[in-house]
This record gives structure tokens, C-alpha cells and sequence, in this order.
């Protein structure tokens, strides 16, 4: 039978190579992102898929948008079994005391709070259709400190507090969640962010490269690959974990 997900950040580039790799197999997805015909595009760019795909335009961080891509979600796919919340915004990397209130607000919003409404408004179908799995996006900064990064890095460490908690209330019904905490990986945020922290974006880019033992960023499918893995593949057991995919970083 095959299986029903939401998808959200699916116009990015890690969120595009989630459809690519879901394209090939049973499952019908809801394609979500800010801008719906980035994700028209990118569900186009697929060609022929094996379940269904639809775009769904959203601000994941708005909680009557979200609730209404829930709602389309059931009525067109009838049940859901899976959740992959990839979406994610940099903001400006500025030491505290010169970043602003609006500026972490949003980060927070759109990294964290959306993963707090995908729990909220989508937990009661996963346990109608007799568990299921949520996975979201958290970073190797989830787990320690980056000068000029503190409203980004805040926000993906309140994703694995948030996760770890939301796993012990649901785990009796079957349904687990869990974080995946990519390191530097080859997209349009990583370029931001060098370029955001010196004027020598290619000396930037090697000194990251080399605190990382494989001497290499991830590609935006290993890290997609990972997170459906454990989204549809994963032992039942595995709940409340964050699996990290840095090429060895967090283990140096």
C-alpha cells in the first residue's frame, strides 16, 4: 500500500532531492514551500513519478496555513503516514548584540515553529493510520556554538529539545520522531553563510572543508536520503534520536 507524506521546504535544494528519491518509489507527496510555483517546478522537473505529487503553497510558520495543508492533504490522500520537515532560513549572521529581535523571531519562526505545528496539527492522522513518523532538520549546529550564528544555531537546537520531547509523549502510539543534523552541505544556504562571514568566500569554503574528516561537504541527497530512511525505513525502535550525516565532524 502505498504510503502518504507531507514534504515541506520541497522547493529547496535539499527538499528537491527528497522528491527525486521519493519519486521512485510508492508514495504519494504533498510538496510544500513558501512560493507554489517553485514547487510546481520542481514537482515538473521529476517527470514521470510512481505516487502522486501535489504543491501546496504555505508559510510553514503560520499556523492557519499549516492546519490548511493538513486538511488538503487528507482530502486528497485520505490518511498520511509521514512527515519531513526540511524547510529552513539562515537569517542574518551577526554576533547577538547587534542582531534584532525581528531577525531571530523569524529564524525561530520558520525553523523551529513550523516543526512545532507539523507535531501539533499532524500527530492525530499519524496515529489514525496506526503510527507513523515525523523527521526534521536540525544541523551540526544543534549541537554546539558558532560565533555570528546564535539565532540559527538556536533554532535548531530547539528542534531536538522539541523532538526528544514530542518522541516520549507519542511513543506509545506508535509514532516516532527524530532529528537529521547535516553538516556543511552543498546548497544555496551554505554559499550565504560563507559569504555572509568573510569577503573570501573560496577561504571560507576550504577552512570549513578542512574540519571535516571526509575533506568534503555533503550533497543535498545524502542528507535527503538519510531523512527518508528514517521517515519509511527505519526500525520502529528508533525514536527521539538525532543521526548526524557531517562526514565525521561531530566525531572529531
Amino acid at each position: 500500500m502505498a504510503k502518504n507524506v507531507i514534504v515541506n521546504g520541497a522547493a529547496g535544494g535539499m527538499g528537491v532531492a527528497a522528491l527525486r528519491i521519493l519519486a521512485l518509489r510508492d508514495v504519494n507527496v504533498a510538496c510544500v514551500d513558501v512560493d507554489e510555483s517553485r514547487v510546481s517546478q520542481a514537482i515538473a522537473s521529476l517527470g514521470k513519478t510512481k505516487g502522486r505529487f501535489l504543491a501546496f503553497g504555505a508559510d510553514v510558520s503560520d499556523e492557519a496555513e499549516v492546519a490548511s495543508c493538513f486538511s488538503k492533504t487528507l482530502e486528497a490522500f485520505g490518511s498520511l503516514h509521514g512527515i519531513f520537515n526540511i524547510a529552513g532560513i539562515e537569517g542574518k549572521l551577526l554576533p547577538v548584540r547587534e542582531s534584532t529581535v525581528e531577525n531571530f523571531d523569524r529564524v525561530i519562526a520558520v525553523n523551529a515553529r513550523s516543526v512545532f505545528l507539523s507535531m501539533k496539527h499532524g500527530v492525530s492522522h499519524l496515529i489514525a493510520a496506526g503510527g507513523g513518523s515525523i523527521v526534521s532538520t536540525g544541523s551540526y549546529l544543534a549541537t554546539r556554538g558558532v560565533p555570528l550564528c546564535g539565532s540559527y544555531g538556536a533554532s535548531k537546537h530547539a528542534i531536538v529539545g522539541l523532538t526528544k520531547s514530542f518522541a516520549l509523549e507519542v511513543a506509545e502510539q506508535n509514532v516516532r520522531a527524530n532529528v537529521i543534523a547535516p553538516g556543511a552541505t552543498e546548497t544555496r544556504m551554505i554559499r550565504a553563510m560563507f559569504a555572509a562571514i568573510s569577503d573570501d568566500t573560496a577561504a571560507a569554503q576550504a577552512a570549513m572543508i578542512g574540519g571535516i574528516p571526509q575533506k568534503r561537504m555533503a550533497q543535498p541527497d545524502e542528507v535527503a536520503a538519510t531523512g527518508i530512511w528514517l521517515l519509511l525505513d527505519a526500525p520502529n525502535h528508533i525514536t527521539g534520536q538525532v543521526l548526524r550525516v557531517d562526514g565525521g565532524q561531530s566525531a572529531a
